[in-house]
Parts: structure tokens; C-alpha cells; sequence
């Protein structure tokens, strides 16, 4: 059985707070970038998690 990781990085970049995720898995790496505007809080961030 093979397995992968995610994982989501969020950082201050210029006037925006961007998300980064990153998601491995059988050799292949695949990313996004979300812009969430405003200091995102964690309960916005996981939402986003579960609908993306």
C-alpha cells in the first residue's frame, strides 16, 4: 500500500495571507495557491481544507 502527504503551509505575502498546499503521493507532486486576503483564522483555513 502506498502512501502520501499533504501538507498546507500559510504565510504573509505583500498586503495578502496565501496558502500554499503541497500533496505527494506515488512520485508525483501536485500544488495550489489560495489567496485568503485578510489574517485567515484557523476555523477558516480548515473549512477551506474540507471543501477544496
Amino acid at each position: 500500500m502506498e502512501h502520501g502527504c499533504a501538507r498546507l503551509t500559510v504565510y504573509f505575502e505583500g498586503p495578502f495571507w496565501v496558502g500554499v498546499l503541497e500533496r505527494e503521493e506515488a512520485g508525483w507532486l501536485e500544488a495550489c495557491k489560495v489567496t485568503f486576503g485578510a489574517e485567515p483564522k484557523d476555523r477558516q483555513v480548515y473549512e477551506w481544507l474540507l471543501r477544496e
